[in-house]
This record gives C-alpha cells, sequence and structure tokens, in this order.
C-alpha cells in the first residue's frame, strides 16, 4: 500500500463509490483526509481515513489472498502506528464496497469486534417551513464576513466553527467554493452549527451540533431548513449520516424530510 498525497478521478473507478461522499471526496481530492492505495495509476483497493468522520473506509475490488495478507500486513504496522501516534487506541471502519467485505471481516476475525449500523439519509427537496428562532438567537450563512469576526476571536467560543471547517478542508476559501455551512449565534457565543465536511460530485454530508448550553431550544432543526434549503438552491444533495446509538439525529433527519437511502455497518476494536 501506498500513501497517496493526490490521485486523479480518472484513474480511481474502481475505488469511488457515490454512496459515501465522506470518503469518496477525499479519494477525488474535494476534500480533507488521508488515502493508502495498492497503486497510484490505476488504485482497485483504498484505504481512507475521514478526520470529520473519525473513522477509516475500505473501498475497492475483492482481493486475491496473497493482496489479502499485504493488506492485513500493512494495516497492523502502518495503519495501526498512524493510529497510534495520534493518540488512538481503537480502529474504526467501514466497508464501502460489498465485494470486499468477506475479505476485510476474515481479516480481523480474530479481533474483539463491536460494531453498529449507521443510517444514511438523503433529501432532494426544499424544506417547507419556518422554523423561529428564540429571542436572542440569530442564523447566520458562514461566509467570508463571518468567517473573519470568528478567527478574530469576536465569538468565545471559536473553535466550535473552526475546528470541524478546517479539519474538512485545507482553507477557508475552498469551503466556500465547494461546501455549505450555518451557525446560529447568542451574543457572543456559537450556539450551534452545520457544515457540510465533504463533498463528491453533488453530494454533501453535514455535521450538525448543538452546544450543550444550548441543547433542546429546535437549533438543530433551523439549521437543517437553512443547510438543505441552500443545497437545493445550488444544485446540491445534503447527506445525513448517524448511528443507531444516536437516535436524536436519526429523528431529526426524519422530521426534516431525509429519506433512508442505506444501511451499513460501523466496526471497530481496540489495538
Amino acid at each position: 500500500m501506498i500513501k497517496a498525497d493526490s490521485l486523479r478521478a480518472d484513474q480511481c473507478e474502481a475505488i469511488l463509490h457515490d454512496d459515501c461522499p465522506s470518503f469518496s471526496g477525499i479519494i477525488a481530492g474535494e476534500c480533507k483526509g488521508d488515502v493508502w492505495v495498492d497503486a497510484i495509476d490505476t488504485p482497485r483497493i483504498a484505504i481512507v481515513y475521514s478526520y470529520a468522520a473519525g473513522g477509516f473506509a475500505f473501498l475497492g475490488c475483492p482481493l486475491w489472498e496473497d493482496q489479502n495478507m499485504k493488506l492485513r500486513e500493512y494495516i497492523y504496522r502502518d495503519i495501526f502506528d498512524f493510529l497510534k501516534q495520534k493518540g488512538i487506541g481503537y480502529f474504526e471502519y467501514s466497508i464501502e464496497s460489498t465485494g470486499l467485505k468477506p475479505y476485510i471481516q476474515k481479516m480481523f476475525q480474530d479481533k474483539d469486534m463491536q460494531s453498529e449500523t449507521e443510517y444514511s439519509y438523503r433529501i432532494t427537496k426544499s424544506i417547507q417551513a419556518n422554523n423561529t428562532l428564540p429571542a436572542g438567537f440569530k442564523m447566520q450563512r458562514i461566509d467570508s464576513d463571518l468567517w473573519s469576526h470568528i478567527i478574530h476571536g469576536e465569538y468565545a467560543n471559536e473553535s466550535f466553527v473552526t475546528e470541524r471547517l478546517l479539519e474538512s478542508w485545507d482553507s477557508f476559501n475552498t469551503f466556500e467554493k465547494k461546501s455549505v455551512g450555518y451557525c446560529i449565534t447568542y451574543f457572543d457565543a456559537i450556539a450551534a452549527v452545520s457544515i457540510g465536511t465533504a463533498r463528491y460530485e453533488n453530494i454533501i454530508p453535514v455535521d450538525i451540533e448543538t452546544a450543550e448550553a444550548f441543547k433542546n431550544k429546535g437549533l438543530g432543526y433551523s439549521l437543517t431548513i437553512a443547510f438543505v434549503n441552500e443545497c437545493m438552491q445550488r444544485g446540491l444533495i445534503a447527506q445525513w449520516d448517524c448511528v443507531e446509538s444516536n437516535p436524536i439525529s436519526r429523528r431529526l433527519a426524519e422530521k426534516a424530510g431525509f429519506r433512508l437511502h442505506r444501511e451499513n455497518e460501523v466496526f471497530w476494536f481496540g489495538i
């Protein structure tokens, strides 16, 4: 396996998958992350790490036995070392290509494996709803003007936005060209944020979070409406990924009109 700094999307058909924009977008060079492939020119297997998703994905074609052994050796040596250097003591992954599943699961069959279902939702129409914010709260699009205010310390918790944005995009300019984002402010605090954390073709996965002090005020729903409606205006499709251990997120997606697109499994084990 080779760590790839850049790949040409037209050479990566075997490892690109539009069901998982968080990882395919990294392969295609749209957003930030790390990619390891079996060959630079015509890769058939990829391991992708998304900082926004906080885990790995396997994409590509079925393996021959010798490929399977080499891949296992590489993961146990280099990928686990990559994680340990970051202070991460577990390996979390999904398998995005159906043909790879039996090979990857066999590779880790001796591990004390845990897993849960991940649900991917999509919406292809605007949300026709008005959700009035409580007094003192303000909806703001994350544009260059707001970004300037944020990075110059005008909000007490600016990292609530900056860390999410910059772990996904190499600069604010790239984010502004390729993605969508909103935040709700409360005087000098950022109360909640929605950011498109990746992009593959016209599909953007959204990350929405409300600061602990401002939960249970309907802010997430308001952000969802603003995010989805701008996506529709720009010809983009919003994707909402959530795991079964987060039923609140799933209910919010369904309330906003997202429809289930796909179910997959997320696995993890200690290293």
